[in-house]
C-alpha cells in the first residue's frame, strides 16, 4: 500500500508529455460545482494544516506514510552493516582468512550496492523535509506549492489542470502545470488524502469551495482535526497515531497483528521527522498570504480534540461521536443550501 504514495517523492512525476485519456476524464474543473450528491458536500479527510479567511495550507499525500517505507529498509540497512562490518573485521583480523584486499574490495563493492537498494530510499524520510505543504490563496487566488525538491512555485488558481492519479488501486489529486498547447505536462505536484474516488470528488469540494464559494464558517465547522506540524516537528505518539489509526473497530485484530511493525515503523518516522528541516515559506508567500487582524475564521491543531486515543483506536464515547456526526451534517447541509442558492439545485 505505501508504494501506491511514492509517486512523485520516490518515483519522479512523468514530464513533458500528453495529457492521458484518464486524465482528462478525471479532471475537476474550477468554477463548477462537482457532479454526484451524497451525505456530505465537502470532506477535509484530516488534511488541513491551517485554515483562516486568507488561505488554506494543506498536507502532501506522503505524509500519513512516512516511515512505511523506511521501517523495513532501515532494518535491512542496520543488517546489511552488521554484516559487513563483521566481514571486514574477518578480513582485517582473523589470522584464518585468505582473500586479502581483494576480499575488501569485493565488501566495499557490495556496500556500495546496497546503499542504493536501501540508504538512497531511506534518506527520501529522512534529511529531508518534514511535510511538503501546500498553500490554496483565497485571497489572491493563488496556488502555491513546496515541492519535493524544495522549491517553491506559486500559480494561478485557474491556470492549473487538476485531476486524479491512479496508485495502484487507489486515488490522488495532481495538479498539472501545461505548455501553452494545453496538452503537454511540464510539472505536477500532488497533495492531501489518497483513496477512492468518491471521497476524493468530496476533497476536491472542499479546496474549490474554499478557493471559490462564500461558506468559509461552514466549512470551518468541518475541520475536526489537524496535523500538529506547523512550524514545529512531530512527535512520537502522533507519528505513532498517524500510522495505527483506524476507521473502526474491526481493525483491532489485524492492527494488534501488525503492531511490531507498526513500532518499527515509527520509529522510523520518529527519526526522518526529528533529521528533516520543517518547511520554510519564502517571503513572498507569507506576504501574499497575510491574514487580517481579528479574523473569525482560525483553524489549527491548537483546535484539536485532547482526546486523540479514542479516535486512533475508533473507541470513541457514543455522545461524544453522536456531536460529531451531527456537527458535521449540519454543516454539509448549510453548504449544500447555499450551494443550491447560487447554482439553482443542479449538480
Amino acid at each position: 500500500m505505501a508504494i501506491s504514495h511514492t509517486l512523485g517523492l520516490y518515483i519522479p512525476f512523468k514530464f513533458n508529455r500528453p495529457l492521458t485519456k484518464e486524465e482528462k476524464q478525471s479532471r475537476f474543473v474550477q468554477g463548477k460545482r462537482r457532479k454526484g450528491s451524497g451525505e456530505a458536500a465537502v470532506l477535509d479527510l484530516d488534511t488541513v494544516i491551517r485554515m483562516n479567511s486568507s488561505y488554506l495550507e494543506v498536507m502532501d499525500k506522503f505524509y500519513p506514510v512516512k516511515g512505511v517505507i523506511a521501517g523495513p529498509m532501515m532494518c535491512m540497512a542496520l543488517f546489511i552493516l552488521g554484516i559487513f562490518g563483521w566481514l571486514l573485521w574477518d578480513v582485517l583480523y582473523s589470522h584464518e582468512y585468505k582473500g586479502g584486499w581483494l576480499g575488501v574490495a569485493i565488501l566495499f563493492v557490495f556496500l556500495i550496492f546496497s546503499w542504493f537498494i536501501f540508504f538512497r530510499p531511506i534518506l527520501k524520510d529522512w534529511f529531508s523535509k518534514t511535510h511538503y505543504p501546500v498553500r490554496f490563496n483565497r485571497k489572491e487566488q493563488l496556488v502555491h506549492i513546496y515541492q519535493v525538491k524544495g522549491e517553491i512555485i506559486t500559480l494561478p488558481w485557474k491556470d492549473i489542470y487538476f485531476t486524479t492519479s491512479k496508485q495502484k488501486v487507489s486515488y490522488c489529486i495532481v495538479g498539472h502545470i501545461l505548455a501553452e498547447d494545453n496538452e503537454t505536462v511540464l510539472n505536477t505536484f500532488s497533495f492531501g488524502h489518497v483513496g477512492n474516488k468518491t471521497d476524493l470528488s468530496r476533497y476536491w469540494e472542499f479546496i474549490r469551495c474554499y478557493m471559490e464559494e462564500d461558506c468559509l464558517a461552514e466549512m470551518a465547522e468541518t475541520v475536526l482535526y489537524c496535523p500538529p506540524v506547523e512550524k514545529r516537528r512531530e512527535g512520537y505518539i502522533i507519528g505513532l497515531q498517524t500510522l495505527i489509526k483506524m476507521d473502526s473497530r474491526l481493525e483491532w485484530i489485524p492492527n494488534v497483528l501488525l503492531l511490531p511493525l507498526s513500532l518499527i515503523e515509527s520509529i522510523a518516522r520518529y527519526i526522518g521527522m526529528q533529521t528533516s528541516k520543517i518547511p520554510q515559506w519564502s517571503q513572498d508567500v507569507i506576504d501574499a498570504c497575510a491574514v487580517e487582524p481579528n479574523d473569525p475564521i482560525s483553524i489549527g491543531a491548537e483546535n484539536n480534540s485532547p482526546h486523540r486515543w479514542r479516535t486512533v483506536l475508533a473507541n470513541e464515547k457514543r455522545e461524544v461521536y453522536d456531536a460529531k456526526n451531527q456537527r458535521l451534517e449540519s454543516a454539509n447541509r448549510r453548504i449544500k443550501a447555499k450551494l443550491d442558492a447560487k447554482y439553482g439545485g443542479k449538480i
